[in-house]
């Protein structure tokens, strides 16, 4: 009779362990991977449903997108990739290129599946602030949770890795360097723009010098 229960015991325990494992990290079953050409072409859908190109009647203007994938699922034809995901929108003016606006954070992304490719049907932000956590833990698999929460999205001086990255995409897409160190503004109301060189300052604050003002019309559908 010992010996029976001494048996139970060690059964209930390893089943208990493996239970644990499951809940704190397991693959879904459903995990697939998609291609190079596959997720190159989600990005590209990305950049074009999820980032507004504002300055397209002035300017070469385009959208960007690169992502770290912690996973993908697929049920039938629908897929969802869970990553983290950086977007922006890239003006090219006088021989640069300038960010004017994007995005980056963790996000679902659901695409269809068919003969002909990946078709994205939508882009999914995680909540902000204090919802933050609580909406990872809800809406991501355990495993690409852990993923997620181990991800380092900047380097030690900083940097954001994948802002590396989409700017190397802009660069190698619109033919010309992306400028880092000044902002462009546009005034599509007054037709103007404004290039300003913004400096960090030693006491934390920083500086801000217009270098140079122009009429739009005069870069009128050229870079």
């Amino acid at each position: 009779m010992r010996k029976l229960k001494n048996t139970i015991i060690i059964l209930l325990v390893i089943a208990l362990i493996s239970a644990m494992s499951a809940c704190s990290g397991s693959t879904p079953d459903n995990a697939v991977e998609l291609s190079d050409a596959e997720m190159e072409s989600l990005m590209e859908q990305v950049a074009e449903s999820d980032v507004d190109t504002l300055y397209k009647d002035y300017l070469k203007d385009e959208a960007f997108a690169v992502a770290e994938v912690f996973g993908v699922t697929k049920d039938g034809d629908q897929g969802t990739a869970y990553a983290y995901l950086n977007e922006g929108d890239y003006a090219v003016l006088k021989g640069k290129a300038y960010n004017m606006s994007g995005s980056a954070g963790e996000v679902i992304i659901k695409f269809n599946c068919t003969d002909s490719g990946i078709t994205l049907t939508e882009v999914v932000w995680s909540a902000d602030g204090d919802l933050h956590e609580g909406w990872l833990k809800e809406n991501y698999p355990a495993e690409y949770l852990k993923k997620a929460k181990a991800y380092q999205s900047h380097d030690s001086n900083g940097n954001s890795i994948l802002g590396a990255k989409l700017r190397e995409k802009a660069e190698a897409s619109l033919g010309v360097p992306v400028d880092t160190d000044d902002d462009l503004e546009i005034d599509t109301d007054k037709g103007t723009y404004t290039i300003t060189k913004i400096t960090d300052k030693a006491d934390g604050t920083i500086d801000t010098e217009i270098i140079e003002q122009g009429s739009l019309s005069d870069s009128l559908n050229h870079s």
